[in-house]
């Protein structure tokens, strides 16, 4: 007896047999479906129903793939997903290295050698929208990816947050050298000067730009105006624990920090400066 299936994330719940179900999802691999077990639908994957995904080739099959599919774990809205990719090689279409057909297929690889986990770009896109608007934290936003999967937290859902955060962190760096139009420049993102990827206020006063032609003529008891009034903050409770971490800067002095280098150089000649 053939087994029927029906999917929670398609319009109607259209329920399909299994040969079926794979086909109509060659391009919808991260939607969820049940399994009817005779007594009520119960939760099954595209893998397990024998989905592949297939890089290089638009969901289209590829005539010499890459030895066999390969296990990958992808991060989405819609939850966790373990899924098998097929890669192609070969070596008609596109690139044969599998970070870039992974970033053609919108997914964007955890490491750059040997992959085995990856993010959807508009999982990034929804998260970085979210941390800016709701001040949401990649922790929270997390953990609820985890209650979409499985309540329990199984599922191989509790091991791949380290990969998360990282792929944030590069896509944010990325995303923000791409604002600045460094891939434009000749010299590339390496060529990127200190503090080119500051996204100026567009309230402090800019000659030229957004103040008033002849505001130098402005009266003495009216030039407030045109003043910029910048404040210092600090909060000297908040003092951190050295739990030794070794990030690698990805954009040393080019946003709002400056050159940890340069800055720690700077610092030795003031070692016995009183504090205020």
């Amino acid at each position: 007896m053939k087994k029927c299936y029906r999917c929670t994330d398609c319009t109607g719940g259209l329920r399909l047999y299994k040969d079926c179900v794979v086909s109509e999802h060659g391009t919808r691999p991260f939607h969820r479906i049940q399994q009817w077990n005779g007594e009520f639908y119960e939760k099954h994957t595209l893998r397990e129903a024998g989905l592949v995904i297939q890089l290089g080739h638009d969901g289209r099959s590829c005539p010499w793939p890459f030895c066999k599919p390969t296990p990958l774990t992808v991060i989405d809205i819609s939850g966790i997903h373990e899924v098998d990719i097929d890669y192609c090689d070969c070596g008609t279409v596109g690139s044969s290295r599998h970070i870039v057909q992974l970033l053609r297929g919108s997914l964007w690889p955890a490491t750059v050698d040997r992959p085995q986990t990856a993010m959807t770009l508009r999982t990034l896109k929804t998260f970085h929208a979210l941390t800016l608007q709701g001040k949401l934290n990649a922790y929270d936003f997390w953990c609820g990816l985890v209650r979409i999967t499985d309540g329990m937290g199984t599922r191989n859902t509790k091991y791949r947050y380290k990969e998360f955060i990282r792929s944030v962190r590069c896509f944010r760096h990325l995303r923000a050298a791409k604002r600045a139009g460094r891939a434009h420049d000749p010299s590339g993102i390496e060529g990127t000067q200190q503090g080119e990827l500051v996204v100026e206020c567009p309230l402090c006063p800019h000659p030229g730009r957004n103040m008033p032609e002849g505001w130098e003529d402005t009266p003495e008891d009216k030039m407030w105006k045109h003043g910029m009034f910048v404040a210092v903050d600090a909060n000297f409770k908040l003092k951190l624990k050295n739990r030794g971490l070794s990030d690698v800067e990805l954009s040393p002095g080019w946003a709002y920090f400056v050159n940890s280098a340069e800055y720690a150089a700077f610092l030795e000649d003031y070692v016995d400066e009183p504090e205020v």
